[in-house]
């Protein structure tokens, strides 16, 4: 009878790149109707391949600037690569970037995601911070988490963005912050 419960019961745990792929698949791509990801490929030597099809070339430029594109996690190395739907790679842009064009590529990418509410630029101590402020939700799938009765990853969207966006651009800072939510 022992020896039976401990088959039924298998505890394992989603990889690292696992969780790093659904945290783009429900944040970054979530309910926008212009983004599709594509199961990610894993490759010899560790290589994780994840690519976006994103409808519309100025989004995808937009995307492909503000999201970490190369992420190392211990001997894994994810590679994130952003196509236009009709099949093009899409790179980042390379020129320097203000503030204000910072806000425009958030507007660009995210116009069309939910989660999205705003962004703005503020100055504190002299220094220019971007800020993208993004609605109250929680983003929640399941992952093997031990720590969580259900065995799901939550965290708030606004940290999960940044998990997977640039924090800086150009020496820009990039705060995310969560949209305030109305206490009744």
């Amino acid at each position: 009878m022992a020896e039976l419960r401990r088959k039924e019961v298998q505890v394992s745990l989603s990889p690292p790149e696992v969780t790093y792929y659904k945290e783009i698949k429900f944040s970054i791509v979530g309910k926008d109707p212009l983004i599709r990801i594509n199961p990610f490929r894993l490759l010899p030597g560790g290589l994780v391949i994840v690519n976006l099809q994103v409808q519309g070339f100025r989004k995808a430029q937009a995307l492909a600037t503000l999201l970490v594109l190369n992420k190392t996690i211990g001997n894994i190395r994810i590679k994130v690569r952003v196509w236009t739907s009709q099949g093009k790679r899409v790179q980042p842009i390379q020129r320097r970037l203000s503030p204000l064009e910072i806000n425009s590529l958030y507007r660009t990418a995210f116009r069309t995601n939910p989660m999205f509410k705003f962004v703005a630029t503020r100055k504190i101590f002299g220094r220019t911070f971007v800020s993208p402020v993004f609605n109250t939700r929680v983003i929640q799938f399941f992952n093997d988490d031990l720590s969580d009765f259900y065995g799901n990853y939550n965290n708030v969207a606004a940290f999960v963005f940044r998990n997977v966006l640039r924090n800086t651009i150009n020496h820009i800072p990039v705060q995310f912050s969560t949209a305030l939510k109305k206490c009744k």
